[in-house]
């Protein structure tokens, strides 16, 4: 049976024409698949959201090999009118228009339009048995039930509503904003559950976990008051709690084990059920040693069906959470033990990397980010009119290090919406931070490409384009140096900013003067978030108004020395694990030569070659220990995008 990527790749066969110009105002080409698969077909897509940055790529990449037939090119916008290409793109190329309609016409396109794209194949096998009219109620009704699995109808207590928002939230189900409102309000008419938060507990994942938290704590403590010689299983508290369905709690132990959701104390030892040990702090390193298999079961089981950049990011969460626990358990049989396990995931994900990462660069920036370029860009689309936009840039914080502020952040009232994002490779701070603050490909600024010195300006033309004068916009860098002391940030200074970027680069100094490796890593992380300065600064930025995200330039990777080598330069001195040449022969000699990975990825500047280093090694003196970056391993490369939503 044809695929829905079948029918949208059929309108690109025998098109004789170099330039292809392509409206796509529902986002159909927002799929790794369809890129691909043009890739391979001769296709270099482009997507095009600014027409400086286009035009600039196509005079300095395309326009040769475009022209003499070498080469053909896809740009692709994501506005509805072919008018938003410029007038020499249309005299010369071929125009085609992507409606949603053409793929789904009994559906309501409006309703489908909000669903995110792994959903489309089981939309698609739905369409053809679908008999209803495509009216916006008559399809929620049907894809609610049929793609998305979820009995409504059916959920009439709060066991129904734990297991269907267990589901959602554990699983990552995006769903859209119109079938929350339908849920909403078909879950509202249910009087079993008046007064629970509904809303926020279906729309908020970050809400939702809080909230089961809270009410396993009170659980577990109510357990524990009960008289001591009854048995807890057979109490009527017990029986009527929803914890106690087998459902329920089957799905609440993977919350536990994974670090979604934190562990209850208790002052009174009680003869619990076993169901409930794993979410009881009780013998600390059988809880711990039974969080790390299940996490190495899983990371173990998911490697080989991992094949979109999605399926990356939900292992770098697992991933994180895995090196977190080893860290803090300190026991040498675990270290090992990881490092075999890192060394299998970053194996298949360097090929992942050589083989798919090129098309990340050509998905556009909504409804996420995908790349940290993308960014700026998603948080220019979203913003609201005169809201005031916050960005801190943690240089150098990988996931790993995240998962720890995270739990001290947590600790102190705050909660977040977590989303992952691919940085640029080679992922060094002049590469990947400047990429951040222009919203452009490396190859873009790269005069600038060895420094971070033009951030500032990058960062204030990028706002004034997108309709922000410079003035009310603020950039500041080297925070988080010394004890917190508001009158010092920038975005306080005038109550007219209201757009602030800023370097936070307390991880980055740790990194390179983390002599015990990672260990001594997390230790100053430790000490540092023991000031509060991160904690103060995200509580004073609340207070004024500004909604807050937070992210990542790069992660980092403890690595051995296998010797430094003379030739190519250094982009940092600290970046031991890439050498960048800007020769091309000296580069395919060095290549040759040395145990390294050849580079010359998509969006780099002409003239900008990079030799990466494979995994846990560096350019540096043979059997030196450091932390590190500036290649291409799963903990440098995928780094975390996060929305601080409360304190």
């Amino acid at each position: 049976m044809k695929t829905w990527r079948e029918e949208v790749l059929e309108k690109f066969i025998h098109i004789p024409y170099s330039l292809l110009l392509v409206n796509d105002p529902d986002f159909l080409l927002n799929d790794e698949q369809i890129l691909q698969q043009l890739r391979s077909t001769g296709y270099e897509v482009v997507h095009f959201h600014d027409s400086i940055f286009t035009r600039y790529l196509y005079e300095t990449q395309f326009r040769e090999r475009v022209e003499q037939d070498e080469l053909r090119l896809l740009i692709y916008s994501n506005e509805t009118e072919e008018t938003c290409f410029p007038y020499d793109f249309l005299q010369q190329g071929y125009h085609i228009r992507l409606h949603i309609r053409d793929l789904f016409p009994k559906f309501s396109a409006a309703v489908v339009r909000q669903l995110d794209k792994d959903d489309f194949d089981g939309l698609y096998a739905a369409h053809k048995s679908y008999q209803g009219s495509n009216s916006d109620k008559e399809t929620l009704e049907y894809i609610v039930k049929h793609v998305y699995k979820i009995p409504y109808e059916l959920i009439d207590s709060k066991v129904e509503l734990y297991k269907m928002l267990l589901s959602i939230h554990y699983e990552k189900k995006q769903l859209p904003q119109k079938v929350q409102e339908f849920l909403i309000e078909k879950l509202a008419e249910r009087n079993e559950l008046k007064g629970m938060p509904v809303k926020r507990l279906l729309m908020s994942t970050s809400y939702f976990f809080q909230y089961i938290e809270k009410r396993w704590v009170e659980f577990v403590q109510q357990l524990s008051a009960l008289e001591k010689d009854l048995i807890l299983e057979e109490s009527a508290f017990y029986l009527a709690h929803p914890f106690s369905n087998p459902d329920v709690r089957r799905l609440m132990n993977d919350l536990f084990t994974e670090g979604y959701i934190r562990k209850a104390k208790i002052d009174v030892i009680r003869s619990f059920p076993s169901w409930m040990k794993s979410g009881i702090e009780i013998e600390k390193e059988d809880s711990m040693e039974e969080k790390l298999r299940h996490l190495y079961d899983k990371i173990v089981e998911q490697i080989p069906a991992a094949s979109r950049y999605k399926d990356w990011l939900h292992m770098m969460e697992w991933m994180a959470e895995y090196k977190c626990t080893i860290l803090e358990a300190n026991k040498r049989e675990y270290e090992e033990e990881a490092y075999t396990l890192f060394q299998q995931v970053n194996g298949a994900f360097e090929q992942w990397m050589m083989t798919n990462y090129r098309s990340l660069t050509s998905l556009p920036p909504i409804p996420k980010p995908k790349m940290v370029h993308h960014i700026v860009q998603f948080l220019a689309a979203k913003r609201a009119q005169n809201e005031k936009i916050a960005l801190l840039v943690m240089d150098g914080m990988s996931y790993v290090q995240w998962k720890r502020i995270k739990h001290d952040l947590e600790n102190k009232g705050f909660t977040f919406e977590e989303h992952g994002v691919f940085a640029w490779v080679p992922t060094l701070t002049s590469v990947s931070r400047q990429a951040i603050f222009s919203g452009h490909f490396p190859s873009v600024f790269s005069q600038s490409i060895h420094t971070t010195a033009k951030e500032e300006n990058y960062w204030k033309t990028f706002w004034e384009n997108n309709g922000v004068l410079k003035q009310y916009v603020s950039y500041q860098k080297g925070l988080g140096k010394d004890r917190y002391k508001k009158e010092e940030i920038a975005a306080f200074r005038r109550p007219s900013i209201k757009i602030y970027g800023a370097v936070i680069d307390s991880i980055d100094r740790f990194i390179h003067g983390a002599v015990q490796g990672e260990k001594s890593l997390m230790s100053e992380l430790q000490l540092w978030l023991h000031t509060d300065y991160l904690a103060q600064l995200l509580a004073d930025l609340h207070d004024a108004k500004f909604t807050i995200y937070i992210t990542s330039d790069h992660g980092n990777t403890e690595s051995v020395g296998i010797g430094r080598i003379s030739e190519g330069g250094l982009a940092e001195q600290k970046g031991e694990r890439v050498r960048i040449y800007d020769d091309v022969v000296l580069w395919q000699d060095a290549a040759k030569k040395i145990n390294g990975i050849p580079w010359q990825g998509a969006g780099l500047p002409k003239d900008y070659y990079a030799l990466l280093a494979p995994y846990g090694q560096a350019f540096v003196h043979k059997n030196e220990r450091i932390v590190s970056h500036g290649s291409i391993s799963i903990e440098e490369v995928i780094v975390p995008f996060i929305r601080v939503i409360a304190h």
